[in-house]
């Protein structure tokens, strides 16, 4: 949510109307807004995590209870036609399809591309569990500094690209064929509709908080962030 305060007396004020509120106020007393509409649902627990009110832990359990856990079951449902499609079925039909062989220099590229990547990927889920409230990679703090001035999602853009070079990677031993491209694509679908729940889960847990940060940062483009930043500063 897009709120100003004073700095002397820290007045908050309405986001619709631009009306002084009292504290405790639910509801704009000039243009009737719903003050906690656009707040999110995990400003409580954060509040609460600051005051030592609560532990991590019970706020992680509070945060289940709300929904605001995004669910891992589906997920293992592309990963396993990814495997059948990129190993078994791959090399038992790849005497029946084109194969596309790869000079050394894109492999080299392809495998360093994956590991930065997944140096990136790790580094962000450190961040989570140090400075996320919860001491896991689901979060209660809203991250916007830092790499997520750049792009709303480091942890998927960083981990992204090795399920999408590893048929590259390993083409020399398992043929790289039409079946490794549906494999690539599938990969692609499920980490972007991944990100896709997130964002809305996300929009839930901090409001309009979220929606403005969805507004100043990108979500993939690396090089738009970087011009952003350069932009504000």
């Amino acid at each position: 949510m897009k709120e100003e305060k004073s700095t002397k007396k820290g007045i908050k004020f309405c986001p619709k109307c631009g009306t002084p509120i009292k504290k405790g106020s639910l509801f704009c007393e000039n243009c009737g807004f719903e003050l906690s509409k656009g707040e999110g649902k995990v400003k409580d627990l954060a509040e609460k995590l600051e005051r030592g009110e609560a532990t991590p832990k019970e706020a992680h359990k509070e945060l289940e209870k709300r929904g605001l856990v995004e669910s891992e079951r589906w997920e293992i449902i592309p990963w396993v036609i990814y495997i059948i499609l990129e190993w078994p079925l791959n090399i038992i039909f790849s005497d029946q399809l084109p194969v596309i062989h790869f000079p050394p220099i894109v492999i080299y590229i392809s495998a360093v591309l994956a590991a930065l990547g997944m140096l990136l990927a790790v580094w962000v889920t450190r961040m989570h569990y140090k400075g996320g409230g919860l001491g896991h990679d689901e979060t209660i703090i809203l991250f916007k500094k830092g790499i997520y001035g750049v792009v709303r999602h480091p942890g998927v853009l960083g981990f992204m690209p090795f399920p999408i070079l590893l048929p590259i990677i390993i083409s020399p031993y398992v043929p790289f064929t039409p079946l490794s491209v549906a494999a690539i694509i599938i990969m692609f679908v499920y980490l972007y509709y991944g990100v896709y729940l997130e964002e809305k889960m996300d929009i839930e847990k901090w409001g309009d908080e979220y929606r403005q940060y969805m507004k100043e940062v990108p979500r993939f483009n690396f090089i738009k962030g970087l011009w952003n930043l350069r932009k504000n500063r």
